[in-house]
């Protein structure tokens, strides 16, 4: 996979509709605690923090981007390590602020664009996607990790959030296709090929992401009957 290209914006990246722009349906609640997610992920990636006992361990505080210096400075005013559902708590009013760091990134890339969109007296921006080579890449990669298998522990991360992002569709669009990525997922992210303590990060991540869907669905359901 792309290298370059943090983790968690591949996520957001896959999350765009490719024709209309802004955040797919299925992706649009959980996306902001995927991004939370990943982003601890990267931190353990650069070696800024150790995941021990379900908490969150800072090692190094030194890091280029923005993001991670904003949360390295969050954990750093905490009186003693977190476990990582608490931190996914602490930092729910900064989701926002994640998301648009994220965003900005990429619009800095020029993989995307803002584009302003009007409705009556509101205004709001949503993502464009402007390098679509980039992204077609993408989701031929995470195609060939999910059907031949991949033993990379960043690549193993990001496919352990398809599901919980709601992407599975809009990666694999056919039924029969989307059903089977579906099964080699679940066989393996059952190996467990990565640490016990990144899977306590991965597994505390996706908890918290699946449950905000369950409650967006059942509050849509609501709402609409």
């Amino acid at each position: 996979m792309n290298d370059s290209i943090p983790l968690s914006e591949k996520l957001y990246l896959l999350g765009i509709h490719p024709q209309k722009g802004g955040i797919i349906s299925a992706s649009y609640t959980a996306m902001d605690y995927v991004l939370l997610g990943t982003l601890f992920l990267e931190l353990y990636l650069n070696g800024n923090i150790k995941f021990e006992e379900k908490r969150i361990i800072i090692l190094n505080k030194n890091s280029k981007l923005g993001l991670h210096r904003f949360i390295l400075e969050k954990m750093g005013k905490a009186q003693k390590p977190l476990k990582i559902s608490r931190w996914i708590d602490k930092l729910y009013f900064s989701l926002k602020y994640i998301r648009k760091g994220v965003r900005q990134n990429l619009v800095d890339e020029r993989i995307i664009r803002m584009q302003e969109k009007r409705f009556l007296f509101f205004r709001w921006e949503r993502p464009v996607l402007l390098q679509k080579q980039v992204i077609f890449n993408l989701l031929t990669d995470v195609e060939k990790a999910v059907f031949s298998g991949t033993t990379i522990e960043e690549e193993i991360m990001m496919l352990s959030f398809i599901k919980p992002a709601g992407l599975l569709k809009r990666i694999f669009p056919e039924k029969e296709k989307r059903k089977n990525a579906s099964q080699k997922l679940k066989q393996m992210l059952a190996k467990n090929q990565v640490s016990a303590a990144v899977a306590d990060a991965i597994a505390a991540a996706q908890a918290v992401t699946a449950s905000v869907a369950v409650l967006a669905a059942a509050t849509s359901a609501a709402t609409s009957s």
